[in-house]
């Protein structure tokens, strides 16, 4: 039987018709809290629900927890006892035991059944605090009804210690129970611990923030009981866990070496190691507060270096990672035995970069030396991921970059640090990134082999390794399978998604980021583009071939055949047919890629305009090749619009090449802030369309006064004045009016002389003169401003080029949808029909990819002096890599190695000019150098020669 057919009858419980909801765990809280023994005590033989099930908002507790902290709950509790529930689990949420809820919620009937069970452990802490001393402190807050309650605690008192809780156990702040009874002056209270305890009570060993012992206060109310305490015999000083932590929360680190010291010569350390205080170990606790002696004396005692406990789950070198202690830190990497993996989501590197917004509140930091450390270390670096993504996908950068620590920034992007991976709020680290920071950055990228710039071996080294996805590395393609074993097809996928990426994502952010933008120009970037353009010209150039060939079997189609009236010869009726079947084919392929763009992506390609006219076309299209009998008038019609369509798309094609980008950046441009300027100005336009309509249209009245007009002669005259007739026709004459093309001799200005001829003139001054000026200075300035950065509006084009391409044959878009589909579902927005890898497209995705096949080490090598040569380093030895990589880089014949790459001659250049400019700035600092130990050594001097006149002058 499954848990899904319960049903409520004598024996069996329905899940769908039961009173207290669908899910067993539901009823069960349900039961408890209305008090419903009968169907708790039926759950609960049944088996059917999980008795250590935390309950989530508003409770955060489990079944024992919530029925030790209501009353009237004891027979719930003795069940839940006799199942054996977990009586000594720390409650993550609350950092509690059950005993401590009892005495929170002044349970004692709770209380006195857990004391009861055999598994209990009394001295079990809760935020530091044991059982016995929570009750003590919990009468000072009682309010109302002080009385009553004041007994209920008293009886929890008595029963804690006869129950053997240990009554010399302090909190964080050293306060023990008799320390806090006397400061309250809880006669009752003393008396009992001075009755039951188990053990001498002591009173001078703790001390609170105040350096006040418990003697203090006894001496203070109850000086008659300080007697009865010195008369217990006195035992042997023991040292115990309480102690130990005692020492380190009044930071007395001696004390606490001196005693841990004699633990160990007696080989009784161990369970101190183990021990913790409900908050924290003795390890976390020495480290978060800097105690390097206590950290040392542990770790070579044997402590786990990766010990927590349920109060903190931060392992100690995490917290010294925070606190940015340097020299601790050092302290675990020797230890064998800690681990360097991630805690709670966050790995080291971040959690150091984290820990540097509170740098100034710690005198002893030193964030830049544990980064350092982290970074460089060999026995770390190779277990710490720098991209490693915490719960909210942020990295290490991210946080670096939001704290404006520009130096951090710049190391981790040495240290391969990726720019271009987005969080959960879809930001990458760029976003706060510093124009300046990364620009020093990439001028770092540009490096030479150190010859001279004239000797023909000269080098420039271009890195681009900030660009590269942590799963899309080298590194990475090492440790799997090789990509072509099909055998296990769900493994095939899963490795396509983790190797390929998209590589212009970052690049693509900058272009929408003002501030970012103009570092598009940077050689590290231009060159990265040239080669992602030398791997997908290919793909585009056969794009435009096989657009191209449509076009031109549409145009000659429609032209020679489609609209063709009379018979023709039988070489036209050959042609018809060729174009024909050409446009048709077209039409095919054009519905397949269209189609698989849109399935691949639907947000990303229903937001482009481009692709709805293409839509259209397709449409149209084959309304035109399947349909060839449709009505003359239907054909010219679908012949105009498909002309006008398929024309307007081979121009935006042919507009993407890199050098006619720009042009089609100023169409677009000017026709976008032209519809926006005349959307406004549409108002005024209207109103003096729809004022002409009120003027001249034709009334019986006026047909009565119009004057014979001895040039007429013929109908066609009286066709052109009625223009404004009605409120259409009026609107049209209006607009072909912004033209300057009036016509006025047909405008009837003779009915009303003076208001028309004036509405006329202030139109022919508002909107011929002013409106069309006024656009052709727009127009102007739009292209004045794109002709002025000409060269970063083509990087800009062709960054959109490329990342189009990536998005659709790798399949991965990590940019968000425009805003306006932000009212949809994510998984709507985020939609994918299909994905790439599903119909083989891997072959054409890893042709337009960089990493990790093309560019194995994410840098190339250019020779300046034997025509900007390209060369790409090869790793060695090549490692494990599928069949068709080992073809292109192992030197077999084919198209990839028989091709020489050569470098654009205008990045050469301008790579030339930053390593010049940091080779002077070098010489520079050099110079200020040499200047400032002459200065040093001037100084020396002048005091040295003080110092004899001063002899001198004494003798």
């Amino acid at each position: 039987m499954t848990r899904d057919n319960y049903e409520m009858n004598t024996n069996r419980l329905s899940r769908g018709g039961s009173l207290f909801g669908n899910d067993p765990q539901v009823q069960l809280r349900t039961a408890l809290r209305t008090s419903d023994f009968a169907t708790f005590k039926k759950l609960l033989n049944y088996g059917a629900v999980d008795l250590e099930h935390v309950y989530q908002y508003p409770d955060y507790k489990t079944c024992l927890e919530l029925a030790v902290s209501e009353p009237n709950k004891i027979e719930f509790v003795k069940l839940l006892l006799q199942h054996e529930v977990q009586v000594n689990k720390i409650n993550e949420t609350h950092g509690a035991a059950p005993i401590h809820f009892a005495v929170e919620n002044g349970n004692l009937e709770a209380l006195d059944a857990l004391l009861e069970d055999d598994r209990i452990d009394v001295d079990i802490k809760s935020k530091g605090n044991t059982a016995l001393l929570m009750a003590i402190k919990k009468i000072q807050d009682l309010d109302d009804d002080r009385e009553r309650e004041l007994d209920i605690y008293e009886d929890m008192v008595e029963r804690l210690l006869k129950a053997g809780c240990n009554a010399n156990s302090p909190d964080l702040k050293g306060v023990t129970p008799v320390h806090s009874a006397a400061k309250q002056g809880l006669e009752r209270v003393v008396t009992y611990i001075l009755d039951y305890s188990k053990d001498p009570v002591d009173l001078d060993v703790y001390k609170d923030i105040r350096g006040r012992t418990a003697r203090y206060y006894l001496q203070e109310a109850f000086p008659h009981l300080l007697a009865k305490f010195d008369a217990i015999t006195e035992i042997e000083e023991t040292i115990d866990a309480d102690k130990l932590f005692s020492y380190l929360s009044r930071h007395e680190e001696d004390n606490f070496i001196r005693d841990f010291t004699k633990l160990v010569k007696r080989n009784e350390h161990r369970p101190m190691l183990a021990a913790n205080n409900g908050m924290n170990t003795m390890l976390q606790i020495a480290v978060d507060k800097g105690f390097e002696k206590v950290v040392l004396t542990l770790l070579n005692s044997g402590a786990d270096p990766n010990a927590t406990c349920s109060g903190n789950t931060s392992r100690p070198i995490a917290i010294a990672c925070y606190n940015g202690f340097c020299k601790i830190l050092k302290m675990f990497i020797d230890n064998e035995s800690t681990s360097f993996d991630p805690v709670n989501s966050e790995s080291l590197v971040q959690v150091t970069v984290k820990g540097m917004r509170s740098a100034s509140k710690i005198p002893k930091a030193d964030f830049k030396g544990c980064l350092n450390l982290l970074l460089t270390n060999p026995k770390v670096n190779h277990h710490i991921n720098v991209n490693h993504q915490d719960i909210k996908d942020n990295t290490a950068l991210h946080y670096a970059a939001r704290n404006g620590d520009n130096d951090t920034v710049l190391e981790l992007l040495r240290k391969g640090a990726c720019v271009g991976l987005y969080n959960r709020f879809n930001e990458p680290p760029l976003a706060d990134i510093n124009a300046r920071t990364l620009e020093t950055f990439l001028d770092e990228c540009i490096e030479t082999n150190g010859e001279r710039p004239s000797d023909e071996d000269y080098e420039i080294r271009i890195k681009y390794s900030f660009l590269v996805f942590p799963n899309n590395s080298l590194e990475n393609e090492l440790s799997k399978v090789p990509l072509m074993d099909n055998s296990n097809n769900n493994n095939t996928v899963k490795q396509y998604e983790a190797i390929l990426a998209p590589e212009t994502e970052a690049l693509l952010y900058m272009t929408r980021n003002e501030e970012l933008r103009p570092l598009l120009k940077h050689p590290v970037i231009t060159s990265f583009l040239y080669l992602k353009w030398q791997r997908i010209s290919s793909l585009f150039y056969a794009n435009i071939t096989f657009y191209s060939l449509l076009w031109l079997s549409l145009i000659l189609y429609i032209i020679l055949g489609y609209s063709a009236e009379k018979p023709q010869s039988k070489s036209i009726e050959a042609i018809n047919v060729i174009t024909h079947i050409g446009a048709s084919i077209g039409l095919i392929l054009l519905i397949i890629r269209e189609l698989f763009q849109l399935l691949v992506s639907p947000t990303r390609y229903l937001q482009s305009f481009e692709n709805w006219m293409e839509i259209s076309l397709i449409f149209v299209t084959a309304a035109i090749v399947t349909n060839d009998s449709a009505p003359e008038s239907t054909k010219q019609q679908l012949s105009a619009v498909a002309i006008l369509l398929s024309s307007a798309e081979l121009v935006l094609l042919i507009g993407q090449f890199p050098t006619l980008s720009t042009n089609i950046v100023m169409l677009r441009t000017v026709s976008w802030n032209f519809f926006k300027f005349l959307l406004w100005y549409c108002i005024l336009i209207i109103a003096f369309a729809l004022s002409f309509y009120t003027l001249f249209k034709k009334g019986e009245e006026q047909e009565d006064q119009k004057a014979p007009n001895p040039n007429n002669t013929g109908p066609e005259e009286e066709e052109e004045e009625e223009f404004f007739e009605d409120p259409g026709r009026s609107l049209f004459k209006t607009i072909v009016m912004l033209t300057g093309e009036f016509d006025a001799g047909s405008i009837k200005f003779s009915t009303f002389p003076v208001t028309s001829h004036l509405i006329f003139m202030v139109f022919v001054f508002m909107v011929p003169i002013v409106l069309f000026n006024l656009l052709n200075g727009l127009a102007v300035s739009d292209t004045q401003e794109i002709r002025a950065d000409a060269e970063l509006v083509g990087h800009i084009s062709r960054i959109k080029l490329i990342s189009y391409f990536e998005s659709v044959l790798i399949g991965k878009m990590y940019t968000k949808p425009l805003k306006c589909w932000s009212w949809l579902p994510h998984s709507l927005q985020d939609l994918n029909i299909i994905k790439p890898q599903m119909l083989c497209i891997k072959p054409f995705a890893k042709r337009i990819s960089l990493f990790p096949f093309f560019l194995p080490k994410y840098r190339i090598t250019v020779k300046p002096n034997q025509d900007n040569k390209i060369e790409i380093p090869r790793p060695e030895p090549i490692g494990k890599f599928s069949d068709d990589y080992e073809d292109v880089e192992s030197g077999k014949c084919c198209f990839e190695q028989c091709q020489a790459y050569r470098l654009d001659r205008k990045i050469v250049k301008n790579a030339k000019v930053i390593i010049h400019k940091r080779t002077y700035v070098s010489e520079f600092d050099e110079m200020k150098d040499m200047l400032s130990k002459y200065e040093t050594k001037i100084s020396s001097i002048e005091s040295t020669l003080k110092k004899v006149l001063q002899q001198l002058e004494a003798h």
